[in-house]
């Protein structure tokens, strides 16, 4: 069974599905396995489960007069379901104690089903896709959650090419560059009027996680590229040094 799923198998398993008559589990491993799709049976379940779960495939059961009822699949939608919001951020790792802890499902494509993980309501969305969505969701509500944007970008390390293509497609790709770059001015700096602690600490978790980047020549598309839309631009522009020390800190538990 493959670590990670491919977007565009799972994309052909859905092909395959809507071409058969009859989408039995065995009919559809048989056409996968010809068409060089899929071969493995084990493979193939996970890839129809995760299929079922991101709505996109339907499964209903019939009795055939075995012991175990036949699986039949059809296809139900052509974009899958997400679900993205502060609750499922905190599911990856975000340490504020806030009260907004919301979940809502979202549409996505297949590259967003594949890195999704399961959990009780259905597929929930990657890091990288929740960070982009919650930029965007800020932007059109201003309601803040930048601050929990900066919490988890200035102290984890993400998948950064797809963070900022995700980011593009939502059109506030150039604002998130800009905040990449505004985090590490800021820890780049020898003056600060801030607590000293949590300043250092969020400095070196930062620089640590930027020179990673940097290692792997990663950094340029955060430097070089301009980046697509205007959203979100007006409200990274007016984050101050305590904007990102004090969500960054936080994340850390260096601040209550």
């Amino acid at each position: 069974m493959p670590k990670t799923l491919d977007a565009v198998k799972a994309k052909e398993v859905v092909r395959i599905v809507e071409g058969l008559s009859n989408a039995s589990f065995r009919s559809v491993l048989k056409e996968a396995a010809r068409e060089g799709v899929i071969k493995d049976h084990k493979t193939l379940r996970v890839y129809l489960d995760l299929l079922v779960a991101g709505e996109v495939l339907h499964v209903r059961t019939r009795d055939v007069g075995s012991v175990y009822r036949q699986q039949i699949y059809s296809v139900k939608a052509n974009r899958p379901k997400v679900w993205v919001g502060l609750g499922i951020l905190r599911r990856h790792g975000l340490n504020w104690d806030t009260p907004l802890i919301d979940i809502r499902p979202t549409l996505t494509d297949f590259d967003g089903l594949v890195r999704s993980r399961s959990f009780e309501a259905g597929p929930m969305a990657s890091l990288e896709d929740c960070l982009a969505d919650e930029v965007n969701t800020d932007a059109k509500k201003n309601i803040g959650t930048i601050s929990l944007v900066i919490a988890m970008i200035s102290t984890k390390k993400v998948d950064l090419p797809y963070l900022l293509r995700r980011a593009d497609q939502m059109h506030v790709g150039k604002a998130i560059r800009i905040l990449f770059r505004r985090i590490l001015e800021i820890v780049s700096s020898n003056r600060t009027d801030l607590d000293a602690t949590a300043f250092l600490a969020v400095r070196d978790r930062f620089l640590r996680i930027a020179r990673q980047y940097a290692q792997t020549g990663l950094w340029k598309i955060v430097e070089d590229e301009v980046g697509v839309g205007d959203l979100a631009l007006s409200i990274v522009n007016r984050l101050t040094e305590s904007d990102v020390i004090e969500a960054a800190s936080k994340q850390l538990g260096v601040v209550g």
